[in-house]
């Protein structure tokens, strides 16, 4: 992985650089005091992270950002700064955070867990995370759990979509499921109920009489995430969801449709009126 820090006060430069490296140490972290330095790198290699100041001399960092990514368009942004009116220009152009100065060491790894293109680290740092936006997948210690049957995997990917809400086997069977419903019903919840024992997740699953759900308070997820408008989560979703799921049209239409894109989606726009 190649991380570039870019900062044009030496002290904080040679600081910031030192957060990274302890943080990333299997990285190889290249240090700037000024843009043209960068511009000149970016033909070295992909550039996989961006730490850059906003003010550094005679271009701002916003503007370094975007020929950045006009050269590496995967290349995740996190700003260093200590101006927080450029925070609206920073998502705009889709950075992954915006750090306030003084840069830690554990700002730096929370800014981690929101990286828009480089979201391997961020998914092997949890036991168990479930990504949404894209193809529906299932991931235990950053590799995707192979032992869900297809049935089981559709089940789960229902509950998720569902965000929380309670649902009604009925509107599993009918939604999903379609011809033998009631068997099939039977067996994808028996598998997906092994299969999340097996990876010690069982607890994620919240089953009622007639009725199962998922307890989002236990569940790492890209669209939970981004339902609860954290910091950096708006960058991951990128108009594509649940991708190999027909009945999961309705949320990408609202996500789509969605003004703000934070809290449009609330757990009883699943539930019987």
């Amino acid at each position: 992985m190649r991380i570039i820090t870019v900062e044009d006060e030496y002290t904080l430069l040679k600081h910031l650089t030192k957060c990274v490296r302890e943080v990333l140490p299997e990285a190889d972290v290249f240090a700037f005091e000024n843009s043209d330095d960068v511009l000149a790198s970016l033909q070295n290699g992909k550039t996989d992270m961006a730490f850059l100041d906003i003010e550094i001399g005679d271009m701002n960092g916003i503007e370094l950002a975007k020929k950045i990514k006009s050269v590496h368009p995967d290349c995740d942004i996190i700003f260093c700064t200590g101006y927080s009116s450029y925070a609206t220009q920073a998502f705009d152009l889709g950075a992954s955070d915006y750090l306030m100065k003084p840069i830690t060491k554990e700002k730096i790894q929370h800014a981690l867990t929101y990286l828009r293109h480089n979201t391997v680290r961020r998914i092997a740092e949890e036991k168990l995370y479930i990504r949404c936006f894209g193809e529906f997948e299932v991931f235990y210690e950053g590799e995707p759990v192979a032992s869900f049957t297809k049935r089981a995997k559709e089940l789960l990917a229902f509950l998720v979509d569902r965000a929380g809400a309670l649902c009604d086997s009925t509107e599993i069977k009918s939604t999903v499921f379609y011809n033998n419903a009631d068997s099939y019903l039977r067996v994808a919840k028996k598998d997906l109920e092994k299969t999340l024992a097996e990876i010690g997740a069982e607890d994620i699953l919240i089953k009622r009489w007639g009725h199962l759900g998922i307890k989002k308070e236990l569940t790492k997820c890209d669209y939970f995430e981004y339902l609860n408008g954290e910091p950096g989560a708006l960058n991951l979703y990128k108009g594509a969801y649940m991708l190999q799921y027909d009945w999961a049209k309705p949320t990408l239409m609202r996500l789509n449709s969605s003004s703000s894109g934070i809290h449009a989606i609330e757990e009883d726009d699943f539930k019987a009126p």
